[in-house]
């Protein structure tokens, strides 16, 4: 057993929050990919993430809040405004060791305490060899065997020991099938525990960012006290020692078995999340809307985002990113570094029609008040035609409404049609990074742009102007 100390400060709980927030965005995706509709959606709002997959999904929710900054008020309403849409409560999770603003906030927008969660860690370092359980088998779940594992685990979430706070919410067995596929596509892996020859429980493991996930594990009421958790626990800690982890989180109910069990195997109490519900459905009113999220106002533009001449609008984007995957990889030749970066911040969209034309993502830095154009790119057919300097217009304006006084944005010293763009938006230079584009950071050797090596990058800057309250409109991100 691990007996290495764990102390969880505000960066490690951001860290797991994210990593949670991103689950829960993959799933939700994954689920509007099963379906084939828009009827779910995906909104990032303050560092977290606000998402709806269908009638009753455990992945209604917003997570992640409160370790980027307070969420918007309009950001808010508008997602209040589309579960309402869905005849679906509001449901936010929010760690103890959030900024308390936002649990202010959430409180004061009706939002109610039903329920919390406890986050445990273990740090399995160091190297956590699958312990052998007599009787018991236990390895990932093969696709022949998932309707049998669905049943145990199903079976077993329906017989709670009765230890403990009880969880505040039940889901139908359809329900949490189509959960659980969708956690699959979302790169969960499912173990499956034997015993007797029969499927007796399950459990789920995701690892990303160096974090192991360990999520849904159930016994079967006739096979507990066996030893089926601790060999399930024990299984997916030796994968993700194997992985190279450094953390591995599970989430229980405060007080129950599963903590118990947990605590037994080494994990500490981390933090615990509050859930906070807020019921947006309309006193006597059931009706749900299918209406996809493009066909109502999630992308409408703001106010001050005026078409240019030739119709082309610039909106807030909410899908997924690995939809304007190939607009980003225009603007990026690392895919490592691209893929450390890709859901950060907020992205504009330009729309000409329903077109995607253009993109532009907008984060923030460690600096207070200030912003940064991290990845802009226009499609090669809608270049030269006005398209980058309306998004980064739009940027200049977000950024000054959200009280932003300085914008920065880098580029390759070697793209003299960049530095050419930016300095004739308004941008200074301000410095240059040399090597930054080497082997070492994820970049090919020797490429080459305009003849000119990839090498050092430059810094350039401008200063914003603060909006004038009232005078910009964000619709929010949905």
């Amino acid at each position: 057993m691990n007996q290495v100390p764990l102390f969880c400060d505000v960066a490690l709980a951001q860290r797991i929050e994210r990593a949670e927030a991103q689950l829960m965005a993959a799933a939700a995706e994954a689920a509007r990919l099963r379906r084939g509709d828009d009827a779910g959606f995906v909104v990032r709002v303050a560092g977290g993430v606000a998402t709806y997959a269908g009638d009753g999904s455990p992945f209604n929710k917003i997570a992640g809040l409160g370790f980027d900054r307070v969420p918007d008020a309009a950001v808010l309403d508008g997602i209040e405004r589309a579960f309402a849409e869905r005849g679906a409560p509001v449901q936010a999770e929010v760690a103890h060791l959030a900024n308390p603003a936002v649990g202010a906030l959430l409180t004061e927008r009706g939002y109610r305490p039903v329920s919390f969660e406890n986050v445990l860690g273990l740090s399995p370092k160091g190297g956590h060899e699958q312990v052998v359980t007599p009787g018991i088998e236990v390895r990932v779940c093969r696709d022949d065997e998932f309707n049998a594992w669905l049943d145990a685990v199903v079976d077993g979430f329906a017989h709670p020991d009765g230890q403990g706070i009880p969880a505040h919410e039940e889901f139908p067995r359809e329900v949490l099938s189509d959960a659980e596929r969708d956690f699959a596509a979302a790169g969960v892996v499912h173990y499956v525990a034997r015993c007797d020859g029969v499927v007796v429980g399950g459990g789920s493991l995701r690892l990303a960012d160096g974090i192991a996930q360990l999520t849904g594990a159930a016994t079967t009421p006739a096979y507990r006290r066996r030893g089926v958790q601790t060999a399930l626990v024990s299984a997916r800690l030796a994968a993700a020692s194997a992985a190279g982890c450094d953390i591995a989180v599970v989430t229980t109910q405060p007080g129950s078995r599963s903590q118990h069990n947990v605590q037994r195997r080494g994990f500490q109490l981390l933090y615990t999340r509050a859930v906070l519900v807020k019921d947006t459905q309309p006193p006597g009113t059931t009706a749900r809307s299918d209406t996809p999220l493009a066909d109502r106002t999630p992308l409408k533009a703001w106010e001050a985002w005026d078409e240019t001449p030739d119709g082309v609008r610039v909106v807030e984007y909410v899908g997924s990113r690995e939809k304007l995957r190939p607009l980003f990889d225009l603007a990026e030749d690392s895919p490592e570094q691209l893929a450390s970066y890709i859901d950060d911040g907020r992205v504009l969209v330009a729309l000409q029609g329903t077109d995607v034309v253009g993109h532009l993502q907008l984060v923030s830095t460690d600096q207070a008040r200030e912003f940064e154009i991290k990845n802009m790119a226009v499609r090669q057919d809608r270049q030269h035609a006005g398209v980058g300097r309306h998004l980064v217009q739009c940027a200049k304006d977000l950024a000054a409404d959200e009280s932003g006084n300085r914008l920065l944005v880098a580029t390759a010293a070697a793209d003299i049609g960049n530095l050419r763009f930016y300095q004739r938006q308004g941008f200074r230079l301000q410095s240059v990074e040399r090597d930054a584009f080497t082997a070492r950071t994820g970049y090919e050797p020797g490429t080459l742009i305009e003849g000119i090596e990839l090498r050092d990058r430059v810094w350039l800057d401008c200063t914003l102007d603060p909006a004038t309250p009232g005078s910009l409109h964000p619709p929010g991100e949905i």
